[in-house]
């Protein structure tokens, strides 16, 4: 699957937990509250109008994956905060599907950046009154949002173009190369009843490839063809199904690379060359 996971980060839930803790609307309350201000359990209850019972179990889902944490015991209820960064972001179009996540425990205030590393520490420093530092800081703030709203505008307009150009990739390959990828694969397994499906398969390892041409563009440790067998096949494989896997699409690079010159194979790898 067209599945991101952030650089740097060592993701401590997988992606499938994150979005079955985020799919739960109760749960998604209990995360924005606790985002602003710690709760306890009868506090939640009483906020949100369930039962102590109904909160108490959704707590300890997020405590189970370490996404919350108890910060006063000894209170009656217990009180509760975020102890995690979490980020997942989704595109799906026509033309494009990408999920992106990332997930890290914070460990203690040197995972946080603090007010002295940001540039605005020494003009904060120089205010003394509270008001007048509420107010710089809800400016700054502000200027942060406005600044982000920008980049998703443009960032959208990016995504717009994106699956304008994969929209465009997929006419070429209708009018220009399905038939000639169609014929290859006759030429190479004759009557089988399964042409179709590679075909299909064909076509997909094609626009896989466009979906993020730097993911299989960079030479890695990890082999083209293993790279397209975990972004095209379920990542729940044994040996022996990665290997069948790997069997049906080596042939198809060798089809597309007969009517394409983008792809080329060297030294038992397979490259993408744009």
């Amino acid at each position: 699957m067209e599945v991101e996971e952030s650089e740097g980060n060592s993701n401590f839930i997988s992606l499938d937990n994150l979005l079955e803790i985020l799919g739960n609307p109760t749960r998604r309350l209990i995360l924005s509250k606790l985002a602003k201000v710690p709760h306890s359990t009868s506090e939640l209850a009483n906020e949100l109008g369930i039962s102590r019972q109904a909160v108490h179990s959704q707590l300890k889902i997020l405590l189970s994956y370490n996404i919350i944490e108890e910060i006063i015991p000894e209170k009656p209820g217990g009180e509760y905060c975020i102890k995690s960064n979490l980020s997942i972001r989704i595109d799906i179009n026509p033309h494009y599907y990408n999920i992106k996540y990332s997930s890290e425990e914070i460990k203690g205030d040197s995972d946080i950046i603090q007010l002295k590393d940001t540039d605005f520490s020494s003009d904060y420093q120089r205010i003394k009154s509270p008001n007048k530092k509420i107010r710089f800081l809800g400016e700054r703030i502000k200027e942060i949002e406005d600044n982000v709203r920008i980049l998703e505008i443009e960032r959208s307009m990016l995504l717009q173009n994106k699956q304008c150009f994969l929209g465009e990739l997929k006419n070429i390959m209708e009018r220009q190369y399905k038939e000639k990828l169609l014929k290859s694969i006759k030429e190479r397994r004759k009557k089988d009843k399964l042409i179709k499906e590679s075909l299909n398969l064909g076509e997909e390892i094609f626009f896989t490839l466009f979906f993020n041409p730097e993911k299989y563009f960079k030479k890695t440790s990890v082999s083209l063809l293993d790279r397209l067998v975990d972004e095209l096949f379920s990542s729940d494989m044994d040996i022996d199904l990665r290997a069948r896997n790997r069997v049906s699409i080596e042939p198809l690079l060798k089809d597309l690379s007969k009517i394409m010159d983008f792809l080329h194979e060297e030294e038992d790898d397979w490259f993408f060359d744009l």
